[in-house]
């Protein structure tokens, strides 16, 4: 995401790397103007860089292999649905780089190539994965908040309750004192 006062897009003229650094052990980034090697920021990652740089931040976590890409791994959709995609089609999928199954399913026709015959037909179940997914999700969310709506409705029923059994404090309203 380029910055508001990045106009011209001067971030895209930047060379960026994340990389793992030795002795520390922890992802660094270094930012350079090509041809300058007077003025190189070398520094920790932080959450900004991400969002500055997120191509090179997602090439960063795909060379490293274990870093936390988001989406839903090709070893959950076999697991939970090994009919769908088998472990043969995971490996090459992995050697091709996709990680995910959002990759899977957004990917382009060229990319689909790659992977062989079948390889449209597999985007297609990964758009269907992902649909079931989702609807999945959404009605486990709503009837925990239904639940979530039923405690709070009955919480409140006990609360009022409870106010009209307790006895009155305090003086009496206008209209019940006797004159």
């Amino acid at each position: 995401m380029p910055l508001d006062s990045d106009i011209a897009n001067a971030d895209a003229k930047l060379h960026v790397e994340f990389y793992d650094h030795k002795e520390l052990g922890r992802p660094f980034v270094r930012i350079m103007v090509p041809g300058d090697t007077t003025n190189i920021i070398d520094q920790p990652v932080r959450d900004d860089h991400k969002e500055r740089f997120p191509r090179q931040w997602l090439h960063f976590q795909m060379q490293s292999e274990n870093g936390d890409i988001p989406g839903t791994k090709l070893e959950e959709w076999h697991r939970t649905s090994p009919a769908d995609i088998s472990d043969a089609q995971v490996a090459e999928l992995q050697i091709l780089k996709f990680r995910t199954v959002e990759q899977v399913a957004t990917a382009s026709d060229a990319q689909m190539m790659r992977v062989g015959m079948g390889g449209v037909g597999l985007r297609l179940k990964a758009q269907a994965f992902l649909r079931l997914k989702s609807d999945a999700t959404s009605s486990s969310e709503l009837a925990e908040a239904k639940a979530k709506l039923a405690a709070l409705e009955a919480q409140v029923a006990a609360l009022m309750a409870a106010k009209d059994e307790a006895p009155r404090r305090g003086r009496p309203p206008m209209n019940d004192r006797s004159a």
